[in-house]
């Protein structure tokens, strides 16, 4: 969201995400193939999504959640933010202040929760993994995929806590 230049605004179709100036803010194929599982599929009827984001620009992110849809084929009206219980978006460590928070807010013990994370600048991953215990980690670097999130929700059903890859 730093990178942007003005506030997101709505969604084009056409452009195929949420329009920022000349920027567009778009999903990962897989994270859009995800919330459309997640919003389908029965196994995660009673799952809890929540986001936690660091960026500097809380209103640009929420912005963009609140608008673009969670399933781009246009089948589905939900927006991301339709999916998302919980919201922990603002300038803050994870480990430090937004699973604490999230732990908090939800009443989500850590060891049943999994994070994925795409930060290619700091570890992330490493920073939940140490600060909060149990919680299950996964890295992104190139964004989540459904591969990826098999793999979490697998080392997470085997017990597998702390950084998993």
């Amino acid at each position: 969201m730093f990178e942007l230049s003005v506030q997101p605004t709505e969604f084009d179709a056409v452009r195929g995400g949420v329009c920022a100036g000349r920027d567009t803010v778009k999903l990962f194929s897989g994270a859009q193939a995800i919330l459309r599982l997640i919003l389908e599929d029965q196994r995660f009827a009673s799952t809890k999504v929540a986001v936690a984001s660091s960026t500097t620009e809380p209103a640009f992110a929420n912005r963009c959640l609140d608008v673009l849809p969670a399933d781009m084929s246009g089948l589905r009206e939900e927006r991301v933010a339709d999916v998302i219980d919980y919201r922990q978006v603002y300038p803050g460590r994870k480990g430090g202040q937004h699973f604490p928070a999230l732990h908090k807010e939800s009443g989500i013990p850590y060891d049943q929760m999994i994070f994925f994370d795409d930060c290619t600048y700091g570890d992330n991953c490493g920073d939940v993994a140490r600060a909060c215990s149990g919680v299950t980690c996964v890295r992104t670097p190139d964004g989540l995929t459904e591969a990826l999130f098999q793999l979490g929700l697998e080392a997470w059903a085997a017990g597998k806590r702390g950084v998993v890859q």
